[in-house]
């Protein structure tokens, strides 16, 4: 089969033609009368409401970004379907041939977008700007994968599992110490993370463990069915077996295990999240302004917006995703803040009713307190 192709480095040789005019030029012809109401616009491109006039031609902020990501990357294109594809609200992302060609005959013109490049390099860098901060898409990524080769974990395949020990209290509690170990060099080795003060960097650490541990217990599950894989390697099922330590009624890891599975497993399994959303989801969660204590909100505010707009684009240049993808990643968030807050409960009650032994390190991050994550946090920084 040939396919066409469609080179975005040869973009200003595209023609346009000379009566094409967008909804935003005729809505703001002369000749209209101040005082009637403005029809509401459409983009030019896909027909969805339009935000202003950008780049050009009356477009919306999807068809805005997509244009603009294309001239700055210099992208290549092909289309399968002989340049004849719908490009409208539904359709628009199956096709980025079609929908950039779109783009050229609405009016946008690839100047546009490079005089806005040379305007924004002579501002000073902000904290959503500037280079090297370790939010983009690839740097966190390197930052999950360095977490991992630090933890030791090693993906077991299903057939596996079997042969894995099915967790008790003390290997629960061991390899929730060990990720929050990891937690603390996963962050240190995101460059704006580090900027930030010791407080607030404490701050954010001991507010979202809880969530950062089911996070982790989910990826590792994402390939298994009606079984948890702990970072130790143990194991948690959906049916254990009957004989358990007698200790673990007091931890009811069936009930938190089995929303685990149901709310956060199944649905990422089902969006079929990758190694790169899943870090942008990670530090979406770790960046919280509203996080109680910060001394700069604002300013983490700002972080996990770069993150968010770089996922977005992230799933934007994915060329046969359906649309809501994003929406759907981000729906998994109030489950999970459900999911730990009970799983914090079930801490809180073992540690109550029974001898369970609850490590210091465990009982500051996830219970309150501030004394052992100080001295391992200062452990950390020395080393770093």
């Amino acid at each position: 089969m040939k396919f066409a192709t469609f080179d975005s480095s040869e973009l200003g040789n595209f023609t346009i033609g000379s009566g094409s005019s967008s909804p935003t030029e005729q809505v703001n012809s002369p000749g209209s009368c101040g005082n009637q109401p403005q029809a509401i616009q459409q983009c030019a491109i896909c027909g969805d409401r339009a935000t202003g006039k950008h780049y050009g031609a009356s477009s919306c902020d999807g068809c805005k970004g997509f244009f603009r990501r294309s001239v700055r990357k210099n992208h290549y294109y092909q289309c399968r379907f002989g340049r004849g594809c719908i490009v409208d609200k539904d359709k628009r992302n199956q096709c980025r041939y079609c929908r950039l060609r779109k783009c050229f005959k609405a009016g946008m013109k690839k100047e546009a977008v490079q005089n806005e490049r040379d305007r924004i390099s002579l501002r000073p860098p902000s904290v959503d700007e500037s280079v090297g901060n370790g939010l983009s898409v690839a740097s966190l990524l390197s930052a999950e994968r360095h977490r991992v080769g630090a933890s030791g974990e090693v993906n077991c395949a299903e057939n596996e599992i079997s042969n894995r020990k099915v967790a008790d209290i003390t290997d629960v509690c061991e390899s929730m110490k060990q990720q929050l170990m990891t937690l603390v060099h996963w962050a240190k080795v995101i460059p704006a993370f580090t900027e930030l003060t010791l407080d607030d960097q404490m701050a954010l650490l001991k507010a979202h463990s809880g969530k950062h541990l089911l996070l982790g217990l989910a990826r590792r599950s994402l390939h298994l069915k009606d079984i948890l894989l702990l970072g130790n390697n143990c194991i948690i099922a959906r049916h254990p077996p009957c004989q358990l330590d007698p200790e673990m009624k007091h931890l009811d890891l069936s009930q938190v295990g089995c929303r685990v599975m149901d709310e956060l497993v199944k649905p990422l399994s089902e969006v079929n999240i990758d190694e790169s959303e899943f870090a942008c989801l990670k530090a979406m969660v770790f960046l919280d302004p509203n996080t109680k204590g910060l001394s700069e909100p604002s300013k983490i505010k700002a972080m996990r917006y770069q993150v968010q707009m770089n996922l977005e684009d992230y799933i934007s240049d994915r060329q046969y995703d359906p649309r809501g993808r994003f929406g759907e990643i981000l729906l998994t968030l109030p489950a999970l803040q459900s999911i730990s807050w009970k799983m914090i409960e079930q801490i809180q009650v073992a540690k109550l009713f029974s001898d369970i032994h609850i490590d210091q390190l465990l009982q500051e991050m996830l219970l309150g307190g501030n004394t052992q994550l100080d001295d391992t946090f200062a452990t950390e920084t020395q080393f770093a």
